[in-house]
């Protein structure tokens, strides 16, 4: 069998299987994803210590304070609390309306493999998003499409981003073959760099030739910066322990942009203790906060009346052997 339903934490799942890989799906929780590996490979997706998986509340507005919970979540039309531009009586929560859509779902085979459709409408804007996941019979690959449309009478603003948790160590490596310089969102605890500058990379992050390697928890600090994604669409993370590895591919015509969250120990909501993880993010436009990425970084899609906007990324997770 394909596919399975099953649980996590109590909630209702659905693990996706193909000959190599499996990913868990938690359609209650905003069709968050929990679990990301090769079938005898190690875990990708983080998960916090701190802050157990739970339903959000349609109203609920503060995504790292309720749901920053790990795994993969899909942020749209922002990443950032944001008013709308133009309209500042509409504002935008925290990661977007996403976390907290009533998605619906469905399972299917196809040629290609298994896939999980699933289909959210806004609330504060006209629209319905759609995610599908399709997982390979036979290759170590998941592929995700995405669409959206605007079902409204009036044009709106927008960025997307993936939001998937990695779980990382000392020595994991980021590649992102033709990214030279990235544009920093947030710092946390470094004093040789700030928010706003455009730095190269990975050389002022900390990293070596074309390669970051991630410093331990001692390092204690944290940044999100953002960058154009190669000619190549390649963006990959290897583990220095066994030399499993994670790539996505993406079109950067449809997908320019990556955000990358290193947090070394360096940040966490008041009250909880700092996180060690990171993000590799494909997105469409930056920075994080919708406002910022239409006035300060001209960075955003419009989308009209009736008008529909489709992109796609792949996941692969090799055989470290072969």
């Amino acid at each position: 069998m394909s596919f399975q339903q099953t649980s996590v934490a109590g909630f209702p799942a659905v693990a996706l299987r193909g000959a190599s890989l499996e990913i868990v799906v938690v359609p209650s929780l905003g069709m968050k994803l929990t679990n990301l590996r090769r079938r005898r490979g190690r875990e990708w997706l983080w998960r916090s210590a701190q802050i157990p998986l739970a339903r959000a509340d349609r109203d609920a507005t503060n995504y790292v304070e309720t749901a920053d919970s790990g795994g993969w979540d899909e942020c749209f039309p922002t990443v950032g609390p944001s008013a709308l531009p133009g309209d500042p009586g509409v504002v935008l929560p925290d990661h977007g309306e996403l976390w907290t859509a009533a998605w619906t779902s469905a399972l299917r085979e196809s040629a290609e493999g298994t896939v999980l459709s699933a289909l959210a409408t806004g609330r504060r804007l006209p629209y319905e998003f759609q995610r599908e996941i399709t997982l390979d019979h036979e290759a170590p690959v998941a592929r995700f499409r995405y669409r959206v449309r605007n079902t409204g009478a009036a044009p709106f603003p927008w960025i997307w981003s993936s939001h998937p948790l990695f779980n990382v160590q000392r020595g994991s490596a980021v590649d992102v073959p033709g990214m030279t310089q990235v544009r920093l969102d947030a710092v946390h605890g470094r004093r040789d760099i700030s928010s706003g500058d455009v730095v190269s990379w990975p050389g002022a992050i900390g990293g070596s030739a074309d390669r970051l390697r991630l410093p331990g928890e001692d390092a204690h600090w944290a940044l999100k910066c953002f960058g154009d994604v190669g000619r190549e669409g390649r963006i990959t993370l290897t583990d220095p322990r066994a030399g499993e590895r994670l790539e996505f591919v993406v079109d950067r015509a449809t997908v320019p942009q990556v955000g990358i969250w290193i947090n070394c120990a360096g940040w966490a909501p008041e009250g909880r203790m700092p996180y060690y993880n990171l993000a590799l993010e494909p997105c469409i436009g930056a920075p994080d906060r919708l406002d910022r990425a239409v006035l300060e970084w001209g960075t955003a899609q419009t989308l009209a009346p009736g008008e529909e906007r489709s992109w796609s990324l792949e996941v692969h997770l090799p055989d470290p052997s072969a």
